[in-house]
């Protein structure tokens, strides 16, 4: 959404996916006649008209009757929610099929071109770190570049690693990406981009332990004091973190946090607030739909933080068990961070 146009209601976002999809039924026989290229620039230009920010992109060949379409968000983060519900709502389509994000390219050895100016993945060497539970990568060229195409080179490279990781993983799993002419002492070892995605699966799911398996038995726990500045001199808060939630950190499934404040000023309440959230976490943890990542006590609050995948069901389910224990002055809020970045605040 441009910055001088009012962000859209949920109603609206959903009246104009089904617009689309509608329009796009009653042209589908049409469409799928005409070459791939007007097919992409027609369907695209009633998209962006419908919702700012998406795009379709097709793989195949003039004159094909079965077309994979791919729906991207260009790797823009606050508009994944949207780029999801917009794949959800898609109709049965009889020469389309769909699927959400950009995937890996097949052939990550591969290079581009800029007017006279080639860049290939092999020349392109990476090294990675852990970064507050992301991927920090470091990017150098391994080869002279021409001093007026170093600007050029940097935003090939981007491109590159969107192809090579996805576009998924490019903008959850990995976080700061900085250009250098020489690797930092972070950087163990470097890797040629092309051979890249193994590498950051490997070190996704086991040096920072990011498996995507529920954690089964008791979970560990951490427990940190800590002094905002805005609490005043003297104030502390307590912070419980749940070092177990680290296997599903980031797990596509499990992008919505859900923060949920109960009044916790004395014994009573805080022993009150402690069981419900506690029991929440049980029932959305049982049936693998969310997990409790973290809580705190502060001001006379206790806060605690899930991470969930179906946002309508958890709300549903935390807003039922606090009216079935009667408690007053709760307050129940969301938004969508897929990097669990609420985490990482505290984790790691």
């Amino acid at each position: 959404m441009s910055e001088d146009q009012p962000e859209l209601s949920p109603a609206e976002l959903a009246r104009r996916i089904d617009s689309f999809w509608l329009r796009f039924r009653e042209g589908e026989a049409a469409l799928v006649l005409k070459p791939v290229r007007e097919q992409v620039e027609e369907i695209n230009e009633v998209l962006e008209a419908h919702l700012e920010g998406l795009a379709l992109e097709m793989m195949a060949e003039d004159g094909d009757q079965q077309v994979e379409m791919i729906a991207t968000a260009h790797g823009a983060k606050e508009r994944f929610p949207l780029l999801m519900d917009f794949v959800k709502c898609a109709p049965p389509l009889q020469h389309y099929s769909l699927s959400a994000f950009r995937t890996r390219t097949e052939k990550p050895d591969f290079p581009m071109r800029m007017g006279d100016f080639e860049l290939a993945t092999s020349d392109i060497l990476i090294g990675h770190f852990a970064d507050e539970g992301q991927v920090g990568i470091e990017v150098m060229f391994d080869r002279e570049l021409p001093s007026d195409m170093q600007d050029h080179a940097r935003n090939m490279a981007f491109i590159m690693l969107d192809h090579v990781l996805g576009e998924y993983d490019f903008a959850i799993k990995v976080g700061a990406v900085d250009f250098v002419e020489g690797f930092s002492g972070e950087v163990l070892h470097s890797t040629p981009l092309h051979q890249f995605a193994p590498v950051l699966d490997g070190f996704w799911a086991g040096e920072l332990g990011h498996t995507g398996l529920f954690p089964s038995g008791e979970d560990n726990w951490t427990t940190l004091t800590i002094a905002f500045e805005s609490d005043g001199e003297g104030n502390h808060s307590i912070v419980s973190v749940n070092n177990s939630a680290n296997a599903v950190a980031a797990r596509p499934d499990l992008g919505h946090a859900v923060e949920l404040r109960l009044p916790a000023h004395d014994h009573a309440t805080l022993d009150a607030a402690r069981d419900l959230q506690d029991q929440i976490a049980t029932r959305l943890e049982v049936q693998h739909a969310g997990i409790l990542s973290h809580t705190m006590l502060r001001n006379g609050e206790r806060m605690a933080n899930y991470y969930v995948g179906d946002l309508p069901a958890a709300l549903e389910l935390i807003e039922a068990g606090v009216r079935a224990a009667f408690l007053a002055d709760s307050e129940l809020s969301s938004e969508f961070d897929p990097s669990w970045s609420r985490y990482f605040e505290f984790a790691g």
